[in-house]
């Protein structure tokens, strides 16, 4: 009788220990909010996404200064145009190559997704 006890207690042990590794599997990845600074490298209205070269940026975006990332865009993404007048509305199809552009928006795994594109930042960080 004392050994089904000890078996019990070691198998609700495993069990404690196990469970949450487990349900960790099963989680979304986690989404972190990223802003950078950059150039834009190309513009694809086909498949809704900007690449862009990094140039500065939030802790989440720092191991991809230098290099470029392809942004996803979606139906709730705002465009922006800094101009004298003011920020304007404008649409995908307005961003060029070589724009400078600050962007805002979430990575989910290896998913980069913008909820605000602005043409016009400041690269006067470039090296």
């Amino acid at each position: 009788m004392k050994r089904w006890w000890i078996l019990l207690l070691a198998v609700a042990i495993v069990a404690g220990v196990a469970a949450p590794v487990l349900a960790a599997g099963n989680r979304p990845p986690k989404r972190m909010p990223f802003n950078m600074v950059g150039q834009i490298t190309a513009v694809d209205t086909g498949a809704a996404t900007v690449t862009v070269k990094v140039v500065r940026g939030n802790r989440v975006v720092k191991p991809f200064i230098g290099q470029t990332v392809t942004v996803q865009t979606d139906a709730a993404t705002r465009f922006l145009k800094k101009t004298e007048a003011g920020v304007v509305p404008i649409a995908l199809a307005d961003l060029q190559v070589g724009d400078a552009v600050s962007v805002q928006g979430r990575l989910a795994g290896e998913v980069w997704t913008a909820y605000r594109i602005t043409v016009g930042a400041d690269l006067s960080h470039l090296p």
